[in-house]
């Protein structure tokens, strides 16, 4: 069996990292997080693999020129995807966090506007507590001595 050369593998992981990041998008696209959260670890690890081989055809640039035009075809068609597939992929990414970030946001507002709102200082100078709070502590009144006579 022949051995496989190093842009076999790259275009390999390449190719299956973008049909991951096809799947993912798919998810995205339906709001499915179960769905995203099973594709987590192979995708980690698909990326991990393809950066090791890019790292690794870096170093060798001379690798890169002794290639046929079909493989640097190849590569070309399967970069040119993966790129289309990673820019679509992190935009609706960053769409779904987006969403997140209002809909958490829209709790947070809800909750505060259900929080009675405080006015005014208490007798020690500090923000008054609401009444019927438990954080408010019936406190003696303030008393005036006079020393001077």
């Amino acid at each position: 069996m022949a051995e496989r050369s190093p842009f076999d593998d790259l275009i390999d992981v390449a190719s299956r990292l973008t049909a991951l990041m096809e799947r993912e998008n798919g998810f995205l696209a339906k709001h499915d997080t179960a769905g995203i959260k099973g594709l987590q670890d192979e995708k980690l690890a698909l990326t991990r693999a393809y950066t090791t081989r890019v790292r690794e055809l870096s170093k060798d640039p001379a690798r890169l020129k002794a290639l046929t035009q079909v493989v640097r075809d190849e590569i070309k068609t399967v970069m040119k995807r993966f790129d289309e597939v990673a820019t679509h992929n992190e935009m609706a990414l960053k769409a779904a966090r987006i969403v997140n970030e209002r809909v958490l946001q829209a709790i947070v507002d809800a909750a505060n506007k259900q929080q009675p709102r405080v006015a005014g200082y208490s007798r020690t100078g500090g923000m008054a507590k609401p009444y019927g709070s438990a954080a408010r502590v019936a406190q003696a009144p303030p008393v005036s001595v006079n020393i001077s006579s």
